[in-house]
């Protein structure tokens, strides 16, 4: 075995994993996938079991510059780079970036940078919304697939929640197009994914197998504020609204897959924007909020939430002053629909107001009293 470690694998080689032989096909979409073959069918066709190479079991290991296909004697699902970095211009892929990322452009370089530097470094989602279409969206997906060839893949939601994952368990990129996590198990299974650094390989016919897991996922909606309910704290989401891109190129395509190598030489050698990581997923809370992101976190908040807030906005408005008001304040303005311990919960957890404290405030009368107001500064208004 140690004659073939470092021997390519080639489209329809077959091979020996654990006890079951599997075969690298090509596909009609161009992706390679190991398929499944059986013992005495292989026999049958007069193939010598005794000449596969044998694996121990499968592993994923992502690598633009030191591929291999086995690791320690377990075969890589992960597929070898397709491009070699090239010095040169890459105007185009440019157009494209600077469309998508806007103001945030060096941060989704940095995103790329580290797909190609770091691959196994956790990442958010990035999301791309906009209702009106001809807006790019797609295009960074099929992009991604120029770029990392089998390595990426594009995914409807619905293949996504399918029991079955062999269609993206072992991608570096994973896209999904037109997204509306309707279901709240999917949306923490998406949260669960983009940060674990393991997964249960299911495929039909086989064993489920837990193999490594760098999956960076791409979610494209036309829904611009409710395609999730998303939790204030939450940093696993990179929510960014597109706009309509308005001179059609029909050469675009072509023209973004010439400039790759060029782009990957870039990649490889500027020097990021945010050179070590702030956070699980590298960025910072406050580098990749947006209008689009709050947009979201507002639709995403309770009736109760909503109402909270319309009454904060009301009151600091008529009094032009930070607004000191307590939970059965709170519960008899919103006419008793709402108990004490629920507003004090939305108040604390969804809408990241601080616990109050024993102290002398100002009611919403203006009358002076003893309690345990929560603080509303004069800014809520204009921060909502």
């Amino acid at each position: 075995m140690n004659d073939v470690k470092k021997e390519k694998i080639n489209v329809n080689d077959i091979v020996r994993v654990a006890d079951k032989y599997y075969q690298l096909v090509l596909k009609p979409d161009g992706n390679q996938e190991w398929i499944l073959r059986d013992k005495m069918e292989l026999k049958q066709d007069g193939r010598v079991l005794s000449t596969f190479r044998k694996y121990h079991g499968w592993t994923v290991k992502h690598s633009w510059t030191s591929y291999q296909y086995e690791i320690k004697g377990w075969l890589n699902l992960s597929s070898p780079p397709r491009w070699e970095p090239k010095k040169g211009d890459f105007p185009t892929i440019e157009k494209l970036f600077s469309h998508i990322f806007g103001e945030q452009l060096q941060l989704g370089y940095d995103r790329y940078s580290l797909l190609i530097r770091d691959p196994e470094q956790l990442q958010p989602i990035l999301v791309l919304t906009s209702k009106e279409q001809s807006t790019g969206k797609t295009t960074l997906l099929k992009f991604d697939s120029l770029l990392f060839g089998t390595n990426a893949v594009i995914l409807n939601i619905d293949q996504y929640r399918q029991q079955f994952n062999g269609l993206f368990a072992s991608k570096l990129t994973i896209g999904i197009d037109e997204t509306v996590i309707s279901e709240s198990f999917i949306k923490e299974r998406l949260k669960q994914d983009s940060t674990t650094n393991k997964i249960l390989l299911r495929k039909m016919h086989s064993e489920h197998v837990s193999i490594p897991f760098f999956g960076k996922f791409t979610l494209c909606t036309n829904k611009e504020t409710d395609f999730a309910h998303l939790d204030t704290e939450d940093m696993r989401f990179w929510v960014r609204k597109v706009g309509k891109i308005e001179n059609f190129d029909a050469d675009f395509d072509k023209k973004l897959e010439k400039e790759i190598p060029a782009f990957l030489f870039f990649l490889m050698n500027r020097e990021m924007s945010v050179p070590k990581s702030l956070s699980r997923q590298w960025f910072s809370k406050e580098q990749l909020y947006t209008e689009a992101l709050g947009n979201v976190l507002k639709e995403s908040r309770s009736k109760l939430a909503k109402d909270i807030g319309v009454i904060v906005k009301e009151k600091i408005s008529e009094s032009n002053r930070d607004l000191y008001i307590t939970a059965s304040e709170f519960r008899d303005l919103l006419g008793n629909r709402y108990s004490i311990s629920d507003i004090s919960k939305c108040l604390r957890q969804e809408m990241g107001i601080s616990t109050p404290k024993q102290m002398r405030y100002h009611n919403i009368c203006g009358k002076s009293k003893n309690g345990r107001p929560f603080h509303f500064p004069i800014n809520f208004v204009t921060e909502e």
